[in-house]
C-alpha cells in the first residue's frame, strides 16, 4: 500500500514542457539576482554601521570596517535621535502606538464597509463603489491642503483622535476586500440565518474567520508601510514624533554634518521590527490562503 501511496504522489506531478521549464528557469535566476540586490544593500549597510565616522567621509563605502568595529554607534542612535524633546525609546512608543492605530481602525471599517456593500442591497451602493475608485486616482499632492485645513478645524492636529478622523473604510483595501467577500461562499450565512443568527453573528462568527487570512496580509503589509512614514506624523501630529520621523529629521538638520555610521545604525534598529514580524507570519498567512471553506 506505502508504494502505490508514493506512485500516485509522483505521478500527480505537474509535468511541464520543455519551453515552461526554460521559462521557469530564467525566471528563477532574475528573481534570485533581485533579491540579492536587496541582501547586499543591507548587508552593506549594516557593514557602514560598524565604520568610523571619518573611514566612511574618507570614501570606505563598499569595504569592510578597516581597524576597529564600532559597535559603540548603535548605543549613540539613542543619544543622537531626539526631536522636540523626545528621545529614541519614546519614539519607538509613538512608532508602535501610531502605526497600531493606523491599522486597526482603518481594516476593521474596511471590512464592515467592503462586507456590506458586497452583501446587501441598499441606495447608493454603486454610488459607494464609485466614490472608492474616485478617491484611488485622487493624487496626494492636490488633497493634501484641503485634508490638512478639514483636520486643523476638526481640532484633530497633535491629537491621536486624527486615526479616528482619518478612517474612511475605502481606498485599495475595501476593492480588494470586495473582491474577496464577492468569491466567499454564503452557504454558512444561508445555514446560520436558518439556524436563527442575526447578521452580526453571521459577520463576527461565520464572514470574519474566513477573511482573517487576507486582514492578516492587510496588517501586515500595513504595519511595515505604516513604520517608515514618516509624512503622518511630520504634518499632522508633529508633537509625537515616530522614529521614522526622526530619523528624516536627523538627516534633515545635519546635512554635511551628518553622521552616516549612526544615520545607518538608526536604520537597521528601525528595520528590525518589520524584518522580523515579516519573518515569523508570512509562511502562516500564505499558506493559510490556500485553505477552503466548504468541505464535502
Amino acid at each position: 500500500m506505502e508504494t502505490i501511496k508514493y506512485r500516485s504522489k509522483r505521478s500527480s506531478r505537474v509535468k511541464r514542457t520543455r519551453g515552461e521549464r526554460i521559462l521557469f528557469a530564467v525566471m528563477f535566476v532574475i528573481l534570485l539576482i533581485y533579491s540579492l540586490t536587496f541582501i547586499c544593500a543591507y548587508v552593506i549597510t549594516f557593514f557602514n554601521t560598524l565604520k568610523d565616522p571619518i573611514e566612511y567621509a574618507l570614501g570606505n563605502t563598499y569595504r569592510l570596517p578597516q581597524g576597529e568595529w564600532h559597535w559603540a554607534n548603535y548605543l549613540e542612535v539613542f543619544d543622537i535621535l531626539v526631536v522636540n524633546d523626545t528621545g529614541y525609546l519614546g519614539m519607538l512608543f509613538n512608532s508602535i502606538w501610531e502605526t497600531l492605530l493606523g491599522i486597526i481602525p482603518t481594516i476593521a471599517s474596511t471590512a464592515m464597509t467592503s462586507y456590506a456593500y458586497s452583501r446587501y442591497k441598499f441606495v447608493g451602493r454603486r454610488a459607494l463603489y464609485l466614490i472608492a475608485i474616485i478617491l484611488l486616482t485622487i493624487s496626494l499632492p492636490g488633497s493634501l491642503p484641503a485634508t490638512y485645513k478639514l483636520y486643523g478645524d476638526l481640532h484633530l492636529l497633535n491629537s491621536p483622535l486624527f486615526y479616528i478622523g482619518a478612517t474612511a473604510g475605502l481606498g485599495a483595501n475595501f476593492i480588494v476586500m470586495c473582491g474577496f467577500w464577492n468569491s466567499v461562499s454564503w452557504e454558512y450565512g444561508e445555514a446560520a440565518f436558518v439556524d436563527g443568527a442575526g447578521d452580526a453573528t453571521v459577520f463576527f462568527r461565520i464572514m470574519i474567520p474566513q477573511a482573517l487570512p487576507l486582514i492578516g496580509i492587510m496588517f501586515l503589509l500595513g504595519f511595515m508601510g505604516g513604520w517608515v512614514d514618516a509624512n503622518t506624523s511630520m504634518l499632522y501630529l508633529p508633537e509625537y514624533p515616530t522614529i521614522a520621523y526622526g530619523l528624516y529629521q536627523y538627516e534633515a538638520a545635519s546635512m554635511r554634518a551628518l553622521n552616516y555610521p549612526v544615520y545607518f545604525a538608526g536604520l537597521i534598529l528601525t528595520a528590525i521590527p518589520s524584518v522580523i514580524l515579516y519573518a515569523v507570519f508570512q509562511d502562516k498567512i500564505m499558506t493559510s490562503m490556500n485553505i477552503g471553506g466548504l468541505k464535502g
